[in-house]
């Protein structure tokens, strides 16, 4: 079997989101209570990822919501220091695993169409790829905002492969989230493939159609499963 294409996913495929989120959460935690919020780390801490997990990653009032579930007035200092310290973490953890680079440009060196297909907002996830340095690599990135949904679907991966002229057959898609990504590409037809990174390492697939065809602990694996395919 001929692989033309490799597709990616972004969040602790291509970086450690599950270690940014969790630093920067906790950097933000740490700036607010300097700043007077009245509450102990744990607990507030606790109860911000509550609110992240009630409302989602991308709504943009979480310390607002944080104040709010603590039974505290509304205070403009504590939450811009929040704020403040969650942004400065999350730039210095927003970096490409160490093999990401390299693997990407071999890659593209013995010809494969690089692509990347996500969920979420189509600007962040852009911000991501140009902050990783990384987005130049690519032949097509493709969000599912873009169709219409903060999820990923199947119709999100036909759009890449449109995009990238090839067949789901001919095509590797890489994530480390089997429930939210791998199952919605082995429902494309593409061949699958678990990086065991980040949180999701744990995840357990709720249907069968999320299993992924094959596992990697690393990037820079996917070359022993181009192997394996090709033998097939």
């Amino acid at each position: 079997m001929k692989v033309k294409a490799i597709i990616f996913d972004i969040d602790d495929t291509l970086y450690d989101s599950s270690l940014q989120m969790r630093m920067a959460r906790l950097n933000a935690i740490r700036a607010m209570i300097e700043a007077g919020l009245p509450v102990d780390l744990e607990n507030a801490y606790k109860k911000l990822e509550e609110v992240v997990e009630e409302y989602g990653p991308d709504y943009n009032r979480h310390f607002d919501k944080l104040l709010e579930r603590l039974g505290l007035r509304w205070d403009p200092r504590v939450i811009a220091a929040g704020v403040v310290a969650y942004r400065e973490t999350s730039q210095a953890y927003l970096k490409p695993f160490p093999d990401v680079l390299p693997t990407l440009i071999k890659l593209r060196d013995q010809r494969y169409k690089l692509g990347v297909v996500s969920d979420g907002i189509a600007v962040k996830e852009w911000q991501k790829l140009i902050q990783l340095g990384i987005h130049h690599l690519f032949h097509s990135v493709v969000i599912s905002e873009e169709y219409g949904t903060m999820e990923l679907t199947s119709e999100v991966f036909k759009g890449c492969l449109k995009a990238l002229d090839v067949k789901p057959g001919e095509s590797i898609y890489v994530s480390s989230r089997l429930n939210k990504a791998i199952q919605h590409a082995n429902k494309a037809g593409l061949i699958s493939v678990r990086l065991i990174r980040g949180d999701h390492y744990v995840e357990k697939p709720e249907s069968a159609d999320a299993n992924a065809k094959y596992e990697i602990e690393r990037i820079s694996g996917i070359f022993e499963i181009i192997k394996a395919i090709k033998s097939t």
